[in-house]
């Protein structure tokens, strides 16, 4: 557990201290990200089982998460932070909390629903194996895994769901040949999420003119052939359906980075009031920050309302100055900064 603990602070510590010298805060990709479970037992045991991930953190949480969220006093939370094993990076952190009044924020939604954090990405050596574990544990999804090409890459990539709506985009890779992934057993750590949005053009302009993310990839275009597609789209539609698609990193690396997707004429629910906690699903990405004050004035000159900022102890990374913000699509997101005690 202390390697954990010392190598994810020496590595947000280096990036916080070589980006110090920047005149705009410099944000990381994100280190973490954070789910909230109505069983927390059930979940840590299933990625420590079933995803090959290691249990790095079981220390109560601290009572100022309270504040952060925006919860009642009497609130009660549990929570344990997991790791793939050897990476430094990409947890996931698992929050239940009692005393509080909770929906699932992607109750049956489809892939073209707006709102939230919509999946998360890990890799998978071998995607029959997954695909046949997961079909027997109830894990549901609107397709099986389906090969495309994507970009420069083809992959085999299957997108499903939990019992508390979490998605996860598994991800084989094909071609070309998948390598500096040594630590790839059964899931990989976490390294890109996507928001489904409904104005793609407002959410760039967030993360590219007011956060200063870079472009790693985009596409624009609907499925070249009609019949299976891993979104979930009618096959007879599928075709006709463009989706925009962006991932985006502060470095334009896919690192801790967001990817952004809009379908063009597939038109189905807004979630985005659900989106944030203490609803359970996947309730927000933890962004690594070089400077929370400039971050907090860049924020409010672009009219980004703060919703929370509080210090609390946050393993591995210390104490940490925490704010939390929605962005353009309501979700729910958090940066932080470690801070000298």
């Amino acid at each position: 557990m202390a390697k954990y603990f010392t190598i994810a602070s020496v590595f947000v510590s280096l990036f916080l201290s070589f980006s110090s010298v920047a005149q705009k805060p410099n944000i990381g990709g994100f280190s973490e990200t954070v789910f909230i479970v109505s069983d927390i037992n059930k979940a840590a045991n299933f990625y420590q089982e079933v995803g090959g991930w290691q249990l790095i953190d079981n220390s109560s949480a601290d009572d100022n998460l309270k504040t952060l969220w925006q919860l009642p006093a009497n609130a009660k939370v549990k929570q344990k932070l997991i790791a793939n094993k050897g990476a430094q990076t990409g947890f996931i952190r698992l929050v239940e909390l009692d005393g509080v009044k909770q929906q699932l924020i992607r109750s049956n939604t489809q892939s073209w629903d707006t709102g939230g954090v919509f999946d998360v990405n890990m890799r998978v050596k071998n995607m029959s194996d997954k695909f046949s574990q997961l079909q027997k544990l109830g894990w549901s999804s609107a397709t099986d895994p389906v090969q495309f090409t994507f970009g420069p890459f083809v992959v085999k990539e299957w997108i499903v769901k939990n019992e508390d709506g979490i998605a996860f985009a598994l991800i084989e890779r094909i071609k070309p040949t998948l390598e500096s992934w040594p630590n790839l057993k059964e899931f990989s750590r976490v390294f890109n999420s996507t928001q489904v949005v409904q104005d793609i053009d407002k959410s760039l302009h967030f993360y590219q003119n007011i956060l200063g993310f870079k472009t790693y990839l985009k596409h624009k275009g609907a499925s070249k052939v009609a019949g299976p597609n891993v979104l979930g789209l009618p096959h007879n539609i599928a075709t006709q359906v463009e989706r925009s698609v962006y991932i985006l990193h502060p470095e334009g690396i896919n690192e801790g980075s967001v990817e952004l997707l809009q379908f063009h004429g597939a038109t189905g629910r807004d979630v985005s009031d659900l989106a944030r906690p203490p609803n359970i699903g996947i309730a927000t990405l933890r962004f690594p920050v070089n400077n929370i004050e400039k971050l907090n004035t860049l924020l409010q000159k672009n009219n980004i309302k703060i919703e929370s900022r509080t210090k609390m102890r946050l393993l591995p990374y210390g104490l940490v100055d925490i704010l939390a913000i929605k962005t353009p699509d309501n979700t729910w997101l958090e940066f932080f900064q470690e801070v000298e005690q």
